[in-house]
């Protein structure tokens, strides 16, 4: 991965100093990441101000960059939809022009079970910087990445139409003993 992107690391901004807070800079963590029902991210629950991100580490990261939880848990992932920094449980990933940001979202999506188990610590598992710069992703020439990328959004879209329909077929058969029971008792059951 560090051949093909750019991996970065986030930061905390001073909590106690309310001038680093409610800025307008979004501030990933892996909790923003665990909310998630798309793959973009383009708003966070906490915001820094530009005194906020210069007094830590965070670095800003561009549209388009792969951003994954890296602990607590590992593997939530999603592309930046805004310029935004993250807190140190993220790492983002600013594609270079060898790779395309779906096509790596797709390889990282897939590849997260083998991310957990290269996670490490006491507390809680941490994927470490210099194990994803190491971690290898299939990487097709361009062209082809980018019409495996598109072919998975495809197939993906449908999949969550269906698991939409789905729901909405289990939620209907849930209620449908209250509506008979309903039904029965106010005499309108023939």
């Amino acid at each position: 991965m560090g051949e093909v992107c750019d991996v970065v690391g986030g930061s905390t901004p001073d909590t106690s100093n309310p001038t680093y807070w409610n800025g307008n800079i979004a501030w990933v963590t892996p909790t923003d990441l665990g909310k998630l029902t798309d793959k973009t991210i383009v708003k966070t629950d906490r915001y820094i101000t530009p005194d906020g991100l210069d007094s830590c580490s965070a670095q800003m990261l561009p549209v388009d960059t792969v951003i994954m939880s890296s602990r607590a848990p590992i593997g939530h992932l999603a592309i930046a939809g805004v310029s935004l920094c993250t807190n140190q449980g993220c790492k983002g990933f600013v594609p270079s022009s060898d790779v395309d940001t779906l096509f790596l979202y797709w390889a990282m999506k897939h590849s997260v079970p083998t991310l957990q188990s290269l996670g490490s610590g006491a507390t809680f598992t941490e994927i470490s910087k210099s194990a994803l710069q190491r971690f290898t992703i299939p990487l097709p020439p361009l062209p082809e990445q980018r019409r495996i990328a598109a072919l998975l959004n495809r197939r993906m879209a449908l999949v969550e139409e269906l698991r939409a329909a789905a729901q909405a077929q289990r939620d209907a058969v849930h209620a449908l003993p209250g509506a008979l029971l309903r039904l029965g008792l106010a005499g309108q059951l023939c």
